[in-house]
């Protein structure tokens, strides 16, 4: 509201509030007052720099079920007080009512700061105000610090006017006569309440008063300041919504990292595993060099408190853990992601994981009833073929190609299958050895001193067509063993079914 237009806005607003009494005092806003003055209607004040305005309504904004603090501070001093007088601080956009009471009290309406109570104005109703003529408007640049009433809408639209028609417009001002009350529109922006047609403007509507004018800005205006503090805390809590999502993106970003450097563990203890034939598993130690399946050699440091063998298989363990983890952070990622993306992504891998157990249960139940299954004491995992049938199932959905298949040599024997963890990996003479007599004791020579046992790659092993089962080919032998049938040895490397 433009200083000029508010003098005679709150000329026309104390013609029909004098008197009246001040019945409560509300605030609908953030800086948004509304005066509760009976029949009269209710003046609600909403507090800006530029777009502040006051209007006198018959509706009354929705309030808060709890009053601010200074709504209550300001109940106790004006309710129930009628207006006796006021005083005009117009070119401040500013004025003081005078209430009745014992004590002179004035309320103070500033359409910057709001509402306040006052003991003492500090100005009378006789000061006057003192307006240039054209000439000095035009000659001082900052003529505006001394007369505040030459607002930038006015200094801009005596610019833009003849001088002739700026200086009537001067002094029409100064003698208190307005060219009419406008709002006035320059493309989707409102210019603001105006006592003088802004020609700059694209419309400018026009009103017969000051109030009627006030009234038709205040519809929309008000709203969108009633809204303002909504979408503010909107605004708000969305971003505090955001900083909470970066928060726990940042903490899975740190989490992947982590996790990723606990699975790298599992290459140092593949590496202990390929070297552990000629190590003394039980010694401990700070510290190992060691080669690994491609002949590089690496620096390994373990705990001392561990023996050698208890080191790799905490470096497997904390590399399973790892490998875990990665799949719950996975789970978070998608999660934060989106609710709904996430939530379906989550009951996916929740069957996706029942039906690998439920695979892997049914699958062990079936290798446990096909095979007896053995641990070496490096570690490897060992099959034995219960009867013939079920030789060839061994082969077609238990071993890999790079898996090692033993058997009795010129003679008959059970089929056995030593499973290696990689195609380059390196098994230990000890397991090997092991895997060996598994085999030697479920043929004809487990009563001899010493069993010659034939050992090939499982691609080298094919079933012979129309043969009996269990019957193979052999294309290439991979290593000849002799080995001593030690049947304590079983059931030290038997693998319970649970």
């Amino acid at each position: 509201m433009e200083a000029n237009f508010f003098r005679f806005a709150v000329q026309e607003l104390f013609d029909k509030v004098q008197g009246v009494r001040i019945e409560k005092v509300y605030m609908p806003g953030r800086d948004i007052y509304t005066l509760d003055m009976g029949k009269r209607g209710n003046l609600i004040l909403a507090c800006s720099r530029k777009q502040g305005f006051f209007t006198l309504s018959s509706t009354k904004p929705p309030n808060p079920s709890k009053p601010p603090a200074q709504a209550m501070r300001l109940r106790k001093h004006i309710k129930n007080r009628r207006i006796l007088d006021m005083i005009s601080m117009w070119p401040e956009r500013r004025i003081f009512l005078r209430l009745f009471a014992a004590d002179p009290v004035w309320l103070e309406l500033d359409l910057v700061r709001g509402l306040s109570v006052v003991d003492d104005p500090g100005v009378s109703p006789e000061d006057s105000i003192a307006w240039p003529d054209l000439e000095s408007f035009f000659a001082d640049k900052e003529i505006w610090k001394t007369h505040p009433q030459l607002t930038p809408p006015l200094r801009q639209e005596l610019t833009r006017r003849s001088p002739d028609e700026a200086g009537r417009l001067l002094q029409d001002l100064a003698a208190g006569r307005p060219e009419g009350f406008f709002i006035c529109e320059k493309g989707p922006d409102r210019l603001g309440l105006s006592c003088f047609r802004i020609t700059d403007s694209d419309t400018c509507r026009e009103f017969d008063s000051a109030l009627e004018a006030c009234a038709a800005f205040a519809e929309p205006g008000l709203q969108s300041l009633l809204d303002a503090p909504i979408e503010k805390a909107r605004e708000k809590e969305e971003k505090k919504k955001n900083r909470k999502l970066q928060k726990k993106m940042q903490q899975i970003q740190e989490d992947h990292k982590r996790l990723l450097e606990m699975t790298k563990l599992e290459d140092q203890g593949k590496i202990i595993q390929n070297n552990l034939y000629q190590l003394d598993p039980e010694q401990k130690t700070a510290g190992l060099r060691l080669k690994d399946h491609h002949g590089l050699e690496h620096e390994l440091e373990l705990d001392p408190g561990r023996t050698v063998r208890e080191n790799m298989q905490w470096f497997f363990k904390r590399a399973r853990k790892g490998k875990r983890g990665l799949e719950a952070v996975s789970r978070r990622k998608n999660e934060l992601a989106g609710p709904e993306l996430g939530s379906h992504q989550a009951d996916a891998s929740r069957q996706e994981k029942e039906s690998r157990q439920a695979q892997s249960s049914d699958s062990r139940s079936d290798l446990h009833r096909k095979a007896h299954v053995f641990r070496s004491s490096d570690g490897y995992t060992i099959l034995r073929a219960k009867n013939s049938r079920v030789a060839g199932d061994l082969l077609r959905k238990y071993a890999s190609w790079f898996d090692y298949w033993l058997h009795s040599q010129d003679g008959p024997g059970a089929h056995t299958i030593l499973k290696r963890r990689g195609r380059e990996e390196s098994v230990p003479e000890r397991t090997l050895e092991e895997a060996a007599v598994l085999a030697a004791l479920a043929s004809f020579q487990k009563n001899e001193g010493r069993a010659r046992i034939m050992c090939a790659l499982v691609k080298d092993v094919k079933p012979v067509k129309g043969a009996a089962p269990g019957r193979v080919k052999v294309d290439r032998v991979y290593k000849s063993l002799v080995v001593e049938p030690d049947p304590d040895l079983e059931a030290g490397l038997k693998v319970d079914k649970s």
